[in-house]
């Protein structure tokens, strides 16, 4: 599910309409001049999570946006309209990372400076610049270093060097295995990586026939993740003469995946997978594609046929932050 303009605790934002702007009548107490809004006030409390408050450092905070934040009939067709500004009127970088007039969803990126991150700073998203497009990501990672990004904007889900099968999620799940006959799948266990890299893996060994049963390891994300902004999957693996078709995965009344086969070997290679790899939909085993799940991903799985064992490490989830999998 997405959700509006969030705190950690997953409070709604304050994001009460002050007024419609540049001279436009005040949003009131009826439906006529509440539709006239063209503004909202967001307190930089509801955005700035515990784990992205660097205190005199700056940082960008996001901003999930739905029919109940933002009135996307106004915005453009692809958020053109849209400016973020201090309530001094002074601009603010910003980029539009999706945009989706129609599913009236929508994600903002907004640089904060230290000033801007003190505990009861507001500023204004608004929707009535029709002039331009102010979405610039070079002015909103400007001076941020590379590991700071890193941390704002991917969430790794295991490395496996606590020696445990427990995943790194804030809603942590544990790696698990699954087979149907005549597939058979031992249960995951933490190793040393070998092979030329350092720490530890997580291996499996298990029989499984090309298009006779399946067996598969994976991972629960804690609940049903909106994924819409993902950039990307990473993870490395090895498994001689082994396929390994990974799959987001939507487990529920109705189980549907998008996925798409990888072809490790005996030495340690990374994978990196976007939305744009995967196999269109297709129905079979359940392939509805990238935008069938990509709303309600709850596991991430890794299927694997013919060879007889596999290694994974460092699994990271790229375009998404802790809050998305809270």
């Amino acid at each position: 599910m997405n959700r509006p303009i969030v705190s950690s605790a997953g409070l709604v934002a304050l994001c009460v309409v002050l007024a419609s702007c540049d001279g436009q009548r005040v949003a009131g107490g009826t439906t006529e001049t509440e539709n006239m809004a063209t503004a909202r006030v967001i307190e930089v409390d509801s955005i700035l999570s515990p784990w992205n408050h660097p205190g005199f450092t700056t940082t960008v905070g996001t901003l999930r946006l739905d029919s109940t934040s933002v009135d996307f009939s106004r915005a453009g067709p692809a958020g053109g309209a849209i400016a973020v500004e201090t309530m001094d009127s002074v601009a603010l970088p910003f980029r539009i990372v999706y945009w989706d007039a129609s599913a009236r969803l929508g994600r903002i990126q907004v640089r904060l400076d230290p000033w801007l991150q003190r505990s009861g700073t507001r500023f204004r998203l608004r929707w009535d610049r029709t002039d331009s497009t102010r979405s610039d990501s070079a002015r909103v990672w400007s001076g941020i270093s590379d590991s700071q990004r890193l941390a704002l904007t991917s969430v790794l889900v295991s490395d496996f060097e606590q020696g445990s099968l427990v995943s790194l999620l804030p809603q942590a799940g544990v790696w698990t295995t699954s087979s149907g006959s005549p597939a058979t799948i031992g249960d995951p266990s933490v190793v040393p990586a070998d092979s030329g890299r350092s720490g530890h893996a997580l291996h499996i060994s298990y029989s499984a026939a090309i298009q006779n049963g399946y067996a598969y390891v994976g991972v629960s994300l804690g609940g049903s993740r909106n994924l819409r902004s993902l950039d990307s999957i990473e993870f490395w693996a090895r498994g001689p003469k082994t396929i390994v078709t990974f799959a987001f995965d939507h487990q529920g009344t109705t189980d549907v995946k998008a996925w798409t086969p990888r072809y490790p070997d005996s030495t340690w290679k990374r994978f990196s997978i976007r939305p744009a790899d995967l196999d269109t939909a297709t129905g079979n085993g359940g392939n509805v594609g990238w935008t069938g799940v990509r709303d309600s991903v709850t596991t991430l799985c890794f299927f694997v046929v013919q060879g007889t064992d596999l290694w994974l490490d460092d699994v990271r989830l790229y375009g998404v932050d802790r809050d998305d999998l809270r």
